[in-house]
């Protein structure tokens, strides 16, 4: 397992722990990992396999090879040490009232621009994020699967730049990475998708 400083991961940290806030914050003002309480930028999530609102291709899901969509931002804002990046089904429940979690990564350095399709269900990535655990409780993306004849799921990217890095083990839970991003997000931005089988 492995562990974020403020040079990024290194080895090994048993529990997880939000970090101290980063004087890059403004005094007096709370930043929450929620789409309604995160601050206006101009951070922008995108993908050349599809656009939002639009259809996930099938490549991406259980029916395909099931690797990860290729996705890109830009307007990162000034104040920002790492990202963080969420992918939810909104249709489909966890633990407790949370959206099932298709991927988690976090402690990415902010100079990370893209990433490629087909990431590698590893802990630790070559550019220095860590992974976390989706809520199948395997490391990586989990192919979108809904079940034949549902409604359409409506799959949620959200992209979170972060004042610090996250203190936390490799393989955190949806819950962890929840908790130790609250105070810590500088802008937030989110690319949903649907599915239909």
């Amino acid at each position: 397992m492995a562990r974020a400083t403020p040079s990024g991961p290194t080895p090994s940290l048993p529990l997880a722990r939000a970090v101290t806030p980063a004087p890059t914050v403004e005094e007096g003002v709370s930043y929450t990992p929620v789409a309604k309480g995160a601050p206006v930028s101009s951070l922008l999530l995108t993908s050349a396999a599809f656009g939002p609102g639009g259809a996930l291709p099938g490549e991406y899901s259980c029916d395909g090879n099931g690797g990860s969509p290729p996705l890109t931002w830009s307007g990162v804002p000034r104040g920002t040490r790492a990202l963080s990046l969420v992918e939810e089904d909104a249709d489909v429940s966890a633990s407790g009232n949370r959206p099932f979690t298709q991927w988690l990564l976090y402690n990415l350095p902010a100079g990370v621009t893209q990433l490629d399709a087909g990431v590698q269900p590893k802990a630790l990535l070559a550019n220095g994020a860590q992974q976390g655990l989706n809520s199948g409780q395997t490391i990586g993306y989990a192919g979108a699967c809904p079940n034949h004849g549902d409604p359409p799921h409506h799959y949620t990217f959200q992209l979170y730049a972060q004042n610090d890095y996250l203190i936390l083990a490799t393989g955190a839970t949806p819950d962890e990475v929840h908790t130790a991003l609250n105070g810590h997000v500088i802008a937030q931005a989110q690319l949903t998708v649907t599915l239909q089988r």
